[in-house]
């Protein structure tokens, strides 16, 4: 167990990598690649929107210059 830990830890960016890739082909298989696409797409939006935007005055800020009312 402790040499999985070891291997996981001084490979962290493959090992991520690897889990991604295979979160990707298991979507592709059950939804098709152009929902998949859209679902991946949908995620990193939200991702960078939460992330960068996440004060709620900010978020104000950002809808009101980006979004016509």
């Amino acid at each position: 167990m402790k040499l999985i830990l070891e291997f996981i830890l001084k490979h962290i960016g493959e090992v991520i990598g690897g889990v991604i890739g295979l979160i990707f082909a298991i979507f592709v298989l059950i939804f098709g690649f152009l929902k998949t696409l859209f679902i991946f797409l949908c995620i990193a939006a939200g991702v960078f929107i939460g992330g960068r935007y996440f004060e709620k005055k900010k978020l104000i800020d950002f809808l009101d210059k980006h979004l016509p009312w």
